[in-house]
């Protein structure tokens, strides 16, 4: 049985068969002399047969974002009382884009791995501990030292809309492409990769130049989101709700037209698969083979909007390692969407019953 440590190597290995002890070292942020040690008992235990093998590999999809902790309200009265006290509900979970991708995606029963950064702090233990419950992969993944997780503090109104959010998520401007660099090999054994807009503009850039295998974005804030539009874009699929997109294109959405042309915009300024989805409406599709709407089922209570465009994109990222059918695709993208937003959670335990 090997150690958490030797877990990470073996991860890693698998991943990149060819890659070096010092690239070892450089990643997990030990002595190289250290990795040997370890590897050399891995020989031993027959887990691997030297440099250039391991036993065969493994599915997986390379998640690129971040990880915060959520704290949220859901506002008890109908009427908002500005500047003051509202009565309701205060709930503290896991999130982040990236990690609420990751976390669906294992829920979907794929492999995963997730590069991301966080702190040396209690948010970041939990989110070590949660990830190796959850069996989300992050030996790619690094604690800063000195630095703080990422925090996010919303409110909802009794709708499960969103009133308002603050991100302290400074600590991402650290997946930078120096720190992928050597990283590369593994994303690019993936057969999917998947980032969210929080990292820095100049790491998606480089991430469009450098990433051979296809790739989805996921939008995330209006401030953000316009990072994803560079002019060296390479992507395979955006999922990207209403508000972002308006913000892209110009162009506001108030109408179920509004919304399938708002999707085209998109489909032109990007040349992807667009997965547009909007509130109170439903999902607008179009791709390569398809154009499709997906309207949400009118008898769904909503808790929370947050995670609705994370479990979306898992689910496109399912859909297309499953060569699910492009007539059901929108479906199931659809359902998994609404399981989160009936959910409190970020992450819906109930989306591994649509593969069951």
């Amino acid at each position: 049985m090997p150690t958490e440590r030797e877990q990470q190597i073996l991860d890693l290995i698998q991943q990149n068969p060819m890659i070096t002890q010092k690239e070892l070292a450089n990643i997990l942020g030990i002595t190289r002399p250290g990795v040997a040690s370890h590897i050399s008992r891995l020989i031993k235990e027959g887990l691997i047969s030297g440099k250039g093998y391991v036993l065969p590999r493994k599915e997986y999809v390379t998640v690129i974002g971040a990880v915060n902790m959520d704290i949220y309200g859901i506002i008890r009265e109908r009427d908002v009382v500005l500047k003051g006290s509202n009565s309701g509900h205060v709930k503290i979970q896991l999130g982040g884009i990236g990690r609420n991708i990751a976390a669906n995606l294992t829920e979907l029963g794929i492999n995963t791995n997730l590069i991301t950064v966080f702190g040396n702090d209690t948010n970041g233990e939990i989110f070590k501990q949660d990830s190796a419950k959850r069996e989300i992969n992050i030996s790619y993944a690094k604690q800063i030292m000195n630095e703080e997780t990422s925090n996010y503090i919303y409110i909802n109104d009794q709708t499960g809309d969103r009133l308002i959010g603050v991100d302290d998520m400074d600590i991402n401007r650290y997946i930078t492409p120096e720190f992928l660099k050597s990283r590369l090999p593994g994303i690019n054994a993936s057969n999917l990769v998947i980032f969210d807009s929080n990292i820095p503009s100049n790491t998606i850039k480089w991430l469009y130049d450098n990433v051979k295998v296809p790739m989805i974005a996921k939008a995330v804030s209006v401030n953000k989101a316009t990072n994803l539009l560079q002019k060296n874009v390479n992507l395979n699929s955006l999922v990207i709700n209403g508000i972002e997109a308006s913000i892209i294109t110009k162009q506001q959405i108030a109408s179920l037209e509004e919304a399938k042309e708002c999707a085209k915009k998109l489909r032109k300024l990007f040349n992807a698969n667009i997965y547009l989805y909007i509130d109170d409406l439903g999902l607008f599709a179009i791709t390569d083979e398809f154009q499709k709407t997906k309207l949400y089922s009118k008898d769904i209570k909503v808790q929370n909007t947050n995670g609705i465009g994370a479990s979306m994109a898992a689910a496109v990222a399912y859909t297309k390692l499953r060569n699910t059918p492009t007539e059901k695709s929108a479906d199931f993208i659809v359902k998994v969407g609404e399981l989160t937003m009936q959910s409190t959670e970020s992450v819906s335990n109930r989306v591994r019953e649509l593969i069951n």
